[in-house]
């Protein structure tokens, strides 16, 4: 029981460690040049345009975030690749073969995939004129990850239930770093549910 829900949480690492990255890309601790060219895409996805006079996503969701979100799933999945290639711990307990699964295409899919899916969750947000940053459980939880795993689905297809087991664990582990990051001051108490 212990190690299906070990593989579950591990499998997708990539899109959840690149759907929180997004959201701090602002806080990050980088070298000021890389700072500095990260600050330049601080520009909203939709540029500020509106869909029967609503903003499309919100200025909350940036060419930053999305960036820094699909650049935290390639390094997490490449960290795991480079797990399952030099370890038998991790070789036996990771779902995807990365002799066959190329650790880029799924990262970038799963950290592209989290983000897909919060930006269509801020567009009907925005359609059922919910302010941008309210929390919206469950589906705060739950865009994130349904967007990964379709995404992903493109190099992999995880079986039903372990997609279904790492969906209900990552509901509780996002509720609960949320509060964690609002505790460390990277998010603000009324972003988190």
């Amino acid at each position: 029981m212990i190690k299906f829900i070990f593989i579950c949480l591990w499998y997708l690492l990539p899109a959840a460690l690149g759907n929180h990255t997004a959201s701090c890309g602002n806080r990050l601790w980088l070298p000021a040049i890389l700072k500095n060219g990260l600050a330049k895409l601080a520009r909203p996805v939709d540029l500020g345009a509106e869909w029967n006079g609503r903003e499309i996503f919100g200025k909350n969701k940036t060419w930053r975030g999305l960036l820094v979100g699909i650049l935290a799933g390639i390094i997490t999945a490449g960290i795991q690749a480079l797990l399952f290639f030099k370890t038998d711990f991790f070789k036996a307990n990771t779902l995807i073969d990365y002799q066959k699964v190329n650790f880029i295409a799924l990262g970038a899919l799963m950290g592209g995939g989290a983000l897909i899916g919060d930006l269509v969750k801020s567009f009907i947000k925005r359609r059922l004129d919910l302010p941008p940053g309210r929390p919206w459980f469950p589906w705060d939880q739950l865009d994130w990850i349904i967007g990964a795993i379709v995404l992903s689905s493109i190099v992999y297809v995880p079986p039903v239930r372990v997609a279904l087991v790492a969906a209900l664990l990552y509901v509780g582990v996002h509720l609960c770093s949320d509060r964690i990051v609002c505790y460390m001051g990277i998010k603000k108490r009324e972003e988190v549910n």
